[in-house]
C-alpha cells in the first residue's frame, strides 16, 4: 500500500509481537512506539498506557495526516484525540470483543471481509465496506511458492491475546506422533513464514489465524483446530472452504493426527491462482479513501 500512495507516510510499530522483526524483513522505514504487556492483565494494561503516551508525544505534530491500523486500539485512541482524520480499519477479528468495542466508535472507516460482517460485537458511526476476500490476499495473490515439502508446520496460538484462555497442549503433544514437525513460535524471534510454508506437506494453525490463512490461498493445505477458540472463527474456515481452497477444520486430537497422516502420505499443493484473483483485497478500499480530497 505505501508503494502505491504518493503521500508520505509514517510507520510505527509495537516491540514484542513480532511486527518489528517483520518491518525490518520488509526493509521498511519504521519507529519503535511501545512495547506487548504480556498475557497479564495489569501489565498489559499499563503497557497500553504507557503505548499511549510515546504515541500521542510521536504523531503530535502530524497535522494533516490521516490514521491507518489493522486493530491497534492504543493508536486509533490517539489518532482520535488529536484529530487525525480520516481513522481507518482493516480489522478482521471479531472475536477480540475488547479491541472492537474500543476500536470501533472511533473509526471514520472500517474494513471488514464480507464472512465477517454479521459478527461484530457493537454498532459503530464508521462507514462500513465489506470485501469479498482476506488483507493476505494482498501480498499472496503476487507470490508462487517452490513447494518442496520436508516437515509440517505448526504455528505456536497466540496465547497472550485476550480471546484465548485454553492451552492447546494438543499441539505440543503433536511432536510424540510425528518426527517432521517445525514449531514457529510466536513471541520469540522470527520466522520468514511464507519460506516455511513453501516446505510444509500441511499447515497447523488455530482456526482464523494468518498463516493459516496465508498457506491455503497459496494452495497449501491448512489444518485450523476448532477446539477452544470461539465459534466466530468458524465463518473464517467455512468462508474459505466455500472458495475452493485447502481449508480444513479439526476439532478433536484425533482428528488433527489424521489429517497430518493423510498429507504426509499424499503429499499434493492446490492451484489457487485463479481463486486468488477472483478475491478482493482491503488495500484498494484503503487506497481510494486515502486519496479522496476534503
Amino acid at each position: 500500500m505505501i508503494d502505491r500512495l504518493d503521500i508520505e507516510v509514517k510507520v510505527t510499530v509495537r516491540e514484542g509481537a513480532g511486527t518489528e522483526k517483520m518491518a525490518k524483513f520488509l526493509d521498511l522505514n519504521f519507529d519503535v512506539i511501545g512495547k506487548h504487556g504480556g498475557k497479564d492483565p495489569y501489565s498489559k494494561l499499563m503497557a497500553s498506557i504507557q503505548r499511549m503516551k510515546e504515541l500521542a508525544e510521536y504523531a503530535k505534530k502530524l497535522k494533516g495526516y490521516a490514521f491507518y491500523t489493522h486493530s491497534s486500539v492504543e493508536g486509533t485512541r490517539v489518532a482520535y484525540g488529536l484529530g487525525l482524520k480520516p481513522i481507518i480499519t482493516s480489522d478482521d477479528t471479531p472475536w477480540s470483543i475488547h479491541v472492537a468495542r474500543l476500536l470501533l466508535p472511533l473509526c471514520n472507516y472500517h474494513i471488514m471481509p464480507i464472512w465477517s460482517k454479521e459478527l461484530w460485537p457493537i454498532e459503530s458511526s464508521a462507514t462500513v465496506q465489506s470485501y469479498d476476500g482476506d488483507i493476505t490476499i494482498a501480498w499472496t495473490r503476487k507470490m508462487k511458492l517452490n513447494w518442496k515439502p520436508k516437515y509440517v508446520l505448526v504455528r505456536e496460538p497466540e496465547e497472550r491475546a485476550s480471546y484465548v484462555d485454553y492451552e492447546f497442549n494438543e499441539f505440543n503433544l503433536l511432536a510424540k506422533e510425528f518426527d517432521n514437525l517445525y514449531y514457529a513460535k510466536r513471541y520469540e524471534g522470527f520466522d520468514d513464514m511464507i519460506k516455511l510454508i513453501a516446505n510444509s506437506y500441511c499447515v497447523v494453525t488455530l482456526c482464523g489465524s494468518t498463516v493459516g490463512k496465508e498457506a491455503c490461498l497459496l494452495g497449501v493445505p491448512t489444518i485450523m483446530y476448532t477446539k477452544g477458540i470461539s465459534s466466530m472463527a468458524l465463518s473464517v474456515l467455512n468462508y474459505l472452504k466455500d472458495k475452493g481452497l485447502p481449508a480444513y477444520g479439526a476439532s478433536s486430537y484425533e482428528e488433527l493426527k489424521s489429517l497430518i497422516d493423510r498429507f504426509i502420505r499424499e503429499p499434493a499443493i492446490w492451484n489457487t491462482k485463479d481463486k486468488l484473483n477472483r478475491m478482493e483485497s482491503p488495500i484498494d478500499y484503503i487506497d481510494q479513501i486515502l486519496k479522496q480530497k476534503d
